[in-house]
């Protein structure tokens, strides 16, 4: 009877080592487009010139996600809708435009691809037209990098909120709030109140819309998948890739990195500006601090650099490089090196969503469960949080 047991589970082993080797290779060949391993990877986005050694982790990192993201798109398949989707292509690099994901520094790169001169240079403009686009990817071909960014949920509605609410020069976004509750055209919408908004009112705009809608994963064949929460990383991996002169991509890697806050402020700054000056809703005192506090939120100005009301009370909507001197002034009274500026955002991250009630938190799970799901993000915020 012992024997006839042992006989039974090896055969029932084997018939299942057997089943998963046969699905896995169906699973492969399906998606060899995708999911053809470091090796095959390596082939498609490298180039003779630019040769990587394989067993370097940055390209298993890169492997992994794309891994993940095919296998997430099996099981969801029955949940996902196709849509249209529009990249932006310059040579070999195909880019699908995801809003507060880094989207400002990639037309940067783009129009630095398009010119062909130094980065340093380049104007800053957020809503660049696009240079280049296709519908389709007709004529992508194996040497091409095609890639979007992902970021957080959570994560990415925060920072939505900051750009499009909370600062003064979007007030049509906030209006439909504040004429329902008929509070003034200038009053501020709490983080709750956008979300509700978004969730049962707005939920297709493109600025917030979930990134599954926006690019596509499971249609589109994405060799690389960059995550804002390792955004210089992933920005390094693909400039290597596109055989950029060495002065161009240095230059890009130092507006990236050392003028970052400086070029965000300057750029922002004019924008809102825009919006605001002739907008009876908008006090130029209220745009200030309202500026100053949204620069404090990203961790550019540390929170122990109180907003200096003399510093602005001679200046008006017409002196935007005054205005923009004085933000920068307030990013030298404390020097926020990465660790300050990450410690300060989250603090500001948790206590907004420390405001959340928990059905709204639950129906954006839900709206967002293919974000989280396909690109590895944990649904579940800190238990700190409530």
């Amino acid at each position: 009877m012992r024997l006839v047991s042992k006989y039974f589970a090896s055969a029932t082993i084997f018939v299942f080592v057997c089943f998963t080797v046969v699905i896995f290779s169906k699973t492969k060949i399906k998606n060899s487009l995708f999911t053809d391993g470091p090796i095959k990877t390596v082939k498609r986005v490298g180039t003779p010139r630019n040769a990587y050694n394989t067993t370097q982790p940055y390209f298993v990192t890169i492997w992994k996600r794309n891994s993940l993201l095919r296998q997430k798109c099996i099981l969801a398949k029955g949940r996902l809708t196709s849509h249209k989707v529009q990249f932006f292509h310059r040579k070999n690099l195909f880019f699908c435009k995801v809003p507060k994901c880094g989207s400002t520094f990639w037309m940067q790169v783009f129009e630095a691809l398009q010119n062909i001169k130094s980065a340093g240079s380049m104007r800053l403009f957020h809503h660049i037209s696009p240079l280049n686009t296709t519908s389709n990817l007709s004529h992508a071909n194996g040497s091409d990098i095609i890639f979007h960014v992902t970021r957080n949920p959570y994560s990415r509605l925060y920072s939505a909120y900051i750009d499009k609410f909370y600062r003064p020069g979007y007030l049509e976004y906030s209006k439909a709030i504040n004429d329902d509750y008929k509070r003034p055209c200038n009053h501020t919408v709490t983080f709750e109140e956008f979300l509700d908004y978004i969730l049962r009112r707005s939920p297709q705009n493109f600025h917030w819309q979930p990134i599954t809608d926006v690019c596509d994963p499971c249609s589109v064949p994405y060799n690389v998948i960059i995550k804002q929460e390792s955004f210089n990383t992933d920005v390094r991996f693909i400039l290597d890739k596109l055989l950029l002169p060495e002065q161009l991509k240095q230059n890009l890697i130092r507006n990236l990195e050392t003028k970052h806050t400086e070029n965000d402020i300057k750029e922002v700054t004019g924008e809102m500006i825009a919006f605001s000056k002739n907008n009876p809703c908008v006090p130029f005192q209220n745009f200030c601090e309202k500026m100053w506090k949204s620069f404090q939120i990203q961790g550019y100005i540390s929170d122990f650099v109180p907003f200096s009301v003399h510093e602005f009370k001679n200046l008006n909507f017409d002196n935007e490089t005054a205005i923009v001197k004085t933000f920068l002034k307030g990013t030298k009274g404390i020097v926020m090196n990465e660790v300050r500026k990450r410690l300060q955002r989250q603090k500001y991250f948790y206590q907004a969503y420390s405001t959340i009630s928990n059905s709204i938190l639950q129906d954006l799970k839900f709206a967002y469960k293919n974000d989280f799901d396909l690109y590895g993000y944990f649904p579940e915020l800190s238990s700190g949080i409530h």
